[in-house]
């Protein structure tokens, strides 16, 4: 073999090794997209599932403050029925006590007047027996 030989077939496995280079570095390339598209997919799939359990949380707590409005709702219209019935009682009870009190009053206004009358007549009695005794 000649150099000019020896330098063409090298120059043609040169050839050859850059085509098998262009070819593998094409499907290097072809595998990283595929991998990048399916990490992307990943992603976007994870992604997916973590908004849903998000979404599934935030309606569990929407729920759960629906749930403690109404009783605490609930609650208030209790509390205000309670108060409205004791309310209720205590106005009976301070109108039974006013009641109560009114007729004391009069009682007490009827013995006072009895010894008023019994001690103005005891004044007068002692009244006309000293006049009496002064006379005599």
């Amino acid at each position: 073999m000649t150099n000019d030989s020896k330098l063409d077939d090298l120059k043609n496995k040169a050839v050859e090794l850059g085509d098998d280079l262009k070819h593998k570095v094409s499907d290097v390339k072809l595998e990283g997209e595929k991998a990048l598209n399916e990490l992307k997919n990943d992603v976007e799939a994870k992604h997916a599932e973590e908004k849903a359990a998000v979404e599934e949380k935030i309606d569990v707590v929407k729920d759960k403050a629906a749930d403690f409005q109404d009783k605490a709702h609930e609650k208030l219209e209790q509390l205000k029925t309670e108060a409205t019935h004791k309310l209720e009682e205590a106005k009976l009870k301070a109108n039974e006590l006013k009641h109560e009190a009114s007729a004391k009053l009069d009682e007490l206004k009827v013995q006072a007047t009895g010894k008023f009358d019994e001690l103005k007549k005891k004044a007068t009695d002692t009244l006309n027996s000293f006049k009496s005794n002064d006379k005599g």
